[in-house]
């Protein structure tokens, strides 16, 4: 399960990370000024910039709102350092999971090997 949220939260912060970089570098692209925009699988269709003083951002549960350029990014940014920390939770709770397996892994085995030779021996 943790395995399962990790990888969800790493999907979420990059995301969150390209939008990021996007709105980052579309500030500095002067209006109406052509892009490829990509629509999936590889393929790209020619737009033009709108004015983007005005984005529209997800908030969760399928609703969007439309937000400032800087409250948008601002959003995005705060959204990212809680994944982020989140995603060092989930990673730091499997890190001890695995600890505990391979403890419990070798105490298993040595308790195999003794019962193994209490078998033989007796």
């Amino acid at each position: 399960m943790l395995e399962q949220r990790l990888q969800l939260l790493n999907a979420s912060v990059a995301e969150l990370r390209l939008a990021q970089g996007s709105l980052g570098e579309l500030k500095n692209v002067e209006p109406q000024n052509p892009l490829l925009v990509p629509v999936g699988g590889g393929v790209f269709m020619n737009a033009r910039l709108g004015d983007i003083s005005k984005v529209i951002v997800g908030i969760g549960a399928d609703v969007s709102v439309e937000m400032g350029y800087d409250k948008a990014v601002e959003d995005i940014v705060g959204r990212l350092q809680e994944m982020e920390k989140a995603q060092a939770s989930v990673q730091e709770q499997l890190g001890q999971i695995y600890a505990q397996l391979e403890t419990h892994q070798g105490m298993a085995e040595r308790l195999s090997a003794e019962i193994q030779n209490a078998t033989q021996g007796g």
